[in-house]
């Protein structure tokens, strides 16, 4: 939601391949870092895991 907000800002518009073209050429720092995106369109870089939380406290990786 961030990246979207700062695209919409820096274009100055709504329209989705203006937002696209920013958010390739310039990225967006967010909460969670700064994200950028190829030319594809797919987060550079971008590692996430997801994890299983238990009772005591401790985690492990989620299948």
């Amino acid at each position: 939601m961030q990246s979207l907000a700062t695209a919409l800002e820096r274009t100055g518009s709504d329209e989705p391949l203006a937002l696209v073209k920013d958010l390739k050429a310039n990225g967006a720092n967010t909460v969670i870092g700064p994200l950028n995106w190829d030319e594809k369109g797919d987060l550079k870089g971008f590692d996430f895991g997801v994890f299983q939380w238990h009772a005591d406290g401790s985690s492990t990786a989620a299948k």
